[in-house]
Order: C-alpha cells, then structure tokens, then sequence
C-alpha cells in the first residue's frame, strides 16, 4: 500500500471522478485507475464503485479513505516540521470568518501568532458561512472559521472553541429579585420584552430551537426590537430596552446585566466554531502552520478531521 495509491483513492473519492483525479494530480487516467486497481487487489474488496451516473466508495472504500486521509495528513505535517528547520514561514495568510468570531475569537489568537511568525501577515475577510465554503471552493482564501457546521462536497470541518450562549437581562430591581428566587427561564422569556438577533442567523436558530424544546413559540416572546450586531444588543439590553440570548464571550464587562441560564447545558445553548479547508488541496505551510496552532489551542473534539463525502 504506497502513498500515491492512496492519494489516488482520496482523490477519485473527494472528486467522484478519475479523470479529475487525475488532473489535479498531474497524472494519466489510467495511472489512477490501476493505483485504484492495485489497492482493490491487496484489500481483496471492491473500493470504488462505478455506475452509468457516479462514482462512489464503497463501505470497504469510505473506512480506507479516513485512514488514508490521516496517513496523508502526517505525512503533510512531518513535511512541515521538516521544513520549519530550514525555513521561515511568511507571505500573506488568506482567512476567512464569520462576524462573531472575528470579533471575539480571532482578533487574540492572530495577535500571539503574529508574534511566532513575525514575517507573516494576514487578509482576514468577513463572509456568511455558506460563503466561506464557497470562498474556499474557489481558492480565494485557504481557511474559514466559521459558525455552522454546514456540509459541503470536499470541504473537511473540524471543531473548535466551545461557544455558550446566555440570556442577559437589564441589572434592576425586578430581575434581581427573578435571580435571587431563581426563575424559570421560561417564565424569564415569557414575562419580559424580548430583544432578537438576526433573524436566520445561527443565534437566532439557537434561540428558536431552545425555546421550542421548552415548549415556546416565538409569538409566545414579547419581541420589542431585532438587531443584527450583538455588542448593539448588549448595550441596548444595558439601558433597560429588554432582554437577549447572546454569545457569553461578547460580555467583557457585567456592569448592568444580569446572567440568566449560564449553568444551563442544554445542547442549543452551547454551540462551537468550525475551522474550514479544502479537503483535497493541500495547505500552504503559513496555512497547515495556522491551523495546526488553531487545534492545538482551542481544539474541542478529539475525533478528528471529518470530510464530506
């Protein structure tokens, strides 16, 4: 079982085609075809299923494709251990990410990595989610950070940075006494003007299915106002306009908020950032180096890269 079989495989698989395959690799079809051949014969199984229509793996196929994918990625990262003994990382670093992030997550991180590689710097542009995928896709930019966990073809997500969404209420003497004598949320929501994010944001989305799975609608919250900046909706819950679900991260200082649902676990108020890359493109060594700093700071999950095949 040798490296470029492997690659052949991955490739036909993330493509769903040999003669892509072969193109992005810079080899014949029938190159391709007999590494895919060869592997079939040693596993003693069919890998890659042909139809009149599509190209797919089989179940032999998808369980090698994720060990080839990580023997490929060691193999990447060796390379690039190899090559920061000889070499220092600079040029430009195409990111890619959302707004909460760049707001409250990435500005820290890029300022202690900048210090590391100081011959490096950055284009950091704000997209949608979907767009970032998209971006990546066309080679405008090499990694996203994003919000949502949105599949795409040749797109690998991985997880990162827990996110845990609180609902901040005015600091006043009636939801004082509702934290003193611990309130249900549901009577919270239901008995305060309510402040929304953006509606189809993935805040919104939050707050929607969390209130749908403690039997609430959302004619059910007295909506006084929708906005779509989240430091607006602090400031505007600060002067006593409602209440608001937020990302906790937002709040750098509590003077005239109070926290309600913090020690709530509930899988719609705890949500993560998603790093994104193109999963048949290998990264540049400023990009592999980024990510690689990324995971081994905030990394959350320990499965592992997941390509959407």
């Amino acid at each position: 079982m040798q490296i470029k079989q492997l690659e052949a495989l991955v490739n036909v698989i993330d493509f769903g085609s040999f003669s892509k395959a072969a193109e992005a690799t810079y080899l014949s079809q029938p190159t391709i075809s007999s590494h895919i051949r060869t592997l079939e014969r040693e596993v003693g199984t069919k890998l890659v299923i042909r139809s009149t229509k599509e190209i797919y793996p089989s179940q032999a196929g998808k369980v090698l494709y994720g060990y080839a994918k990580e023997i490929l990625k060691l193999r990447e990262r060796a390379l690039l251990e190899l090559k920061h003994e000889t070499s220092s990382i600079s040029g430009t670093l195409q990111i890619g990410v959302t707004e909460f992030p760049s707001e409250c997550f990435l500005p820290r991180f890029v300022s202690e990595f900048s210090n590391k590689y100081k011959e490096l710097t950055f284009n950091i542009t704000n997209y949608s989610n979907n767009d970032i995928l998209e971006a990546i896709l066309d080679n405008i930019i090499e990694i996203g950070i994003l919000e949502s966990d949105i599949e795409k073809r040749n797109i690998v997500l991985e997880p990162i940075a827990d996110v845990k969404y609180v609902f901040i209420t005015p600091d006043n003497s009636n939801y004082r006494e509702m934290q003193n004598e611990e309130t249900e949320l549901t009577e919270l929501l239901k008995n305060s003007r309510f402040i929304l994010p953006k509606d189809g944001s993935v805040l919104y989305q939050s707050l929607m299915r969390y209130i749908a799975s403690i039997d609430l609608e959302r004619r059910d919250l007295s909506v006084i106002a929708s906005m779509e900046n989240v430091q607006g909706i602090i400031e505007a819950v600060r002067n006593d306009l409602g209440i608001a679900l937020v990302p906790i991260q937002y709040i750098t200082k509590q003077s005239g908020l109070l926290i309600f649902g913090e020690n709530i676990t509930s899988k719609h108020l705890n949500h993560n950032f998603f790093l994104a890359y193109h999963s048949n493109k290998p990264l540049s060594p400023a990009a592999e180096v980024f990510a690689q700093e990324l995971k081994r700071k905030y990394i959350t999950a320990k499965s592992g890269p997941v390509a959407n095949i």
